[in-house]
């Protein structure tokens, strides 16, 4: 049973403000609350019905606390629209300076990306396509934000995700480090090559790349839709995850061998 004052807590971090008040963040679902246990992230409480915590066993050792709740309680507790029957609250790390690229590697970086649901799907995407690290400018929404973690599907432990100045990162690139941006006038992406070195920048849903950022992007690529392939007339843009996600393929599997 909880106490009045652990309710009025847990409610009060479905506000960024609070979460960052109390250096924690909200994980919920059962499948994402299990990968945060098995996780080396610090669980400080773990609140559920019965039946789960049951269903988790010795897993919920990994919880600093640990709290059988009912139904009605999550209900006021959760965040989600649809109450599920289990809840964490982790630790928020530390997230440090973003690292410039080593070696052969693909990097994503997104350029205010605003909805929380583009978001988790990107992250969610890269963890699939073997892209460890992504790099946001500070206008893009909150990793921790709650929506972002459930569209995650838990790929936000396996993906570091960075916040820094986008211009001033990229001034600091190796000149043989590819910045290549996503545009509507760039060359077709089925009639380009990508070295193994290279960052893929996506922009803000609506706004697209920022002037200062676009202005160091060293190359540019479209992705051809019917109008390009049958000469048919499409939708005028792609939903920002949705192109993301074709250039993360269109990347791993297109690395030039001979760069």
């Amino acid at each position: 049973m909880l106490s009045l004052s652990q309710k009025k807590y847990l409610s009060s971090l479905q506000q960024k403000k609070f979460q960052l008040q109390h250096g924690v963040f909200v994980v919920e679902g059962e499948k994402i609350v299990r990968e945060l246990l098995g996780s080396d992230m610090e669980v400080q409480g773990l609140y559920a019905l019965s039946d789960e915590l049951a269903a988790l066993g010795n897993a919920t050792q990994r919880a600093k606390a640990v709290f059988e709740v009912s139904a009605s309680d999550m209900d006021r507790i959760s965040h989600l629209k649809t109450p599920g029957r289990i809840l964490a609250v982790a630790k928020r790390p530390s997230i440090g300076q973003a690292p410039l690229p080593i070696g052969a590697q693909l990097t994503l970086m997104l350029d205010s990306i605003q909805d929380p649901g583009n978001m988790g799907t990107i992250v969610r995407t890269a963890d699939w396509f073997g892209i460890r690290e992504v790099i946001c400018s500070p206008s893009t929404v909150d990793i921790f934000n709650p929506k972002v973690i459930q569209s995650t599907m838990g790929s936000f432990l396996r993906v570091k995700v960075y916040y820094t100045d986008l211009p001033s990162y990229c001034a600091k690139l190796s000149p043989e480090i590819d910045l290549i941006g996503a545009s509507l006038d760039g060359s077709n992406m089925l009639e380009s090559r990508i070295s193994n070195k290279s960052i893929i920048v996506i922009g803000n849903e609506s706004a697209g790349i920022s002037p200062e950022l676009n202005a160091l992007i060293r190359k540019r690529i479209s992705i051809p839709g019917s109008m390009h392939l049958r000469g048919v007339s499409g939708a005028e843009s792609l939903n920002a995850s949705v192109a993301a996600g074709i250039l993360m393929m269109w990347a791993t599997n297109g690395f030039s061998p001979t760069h």
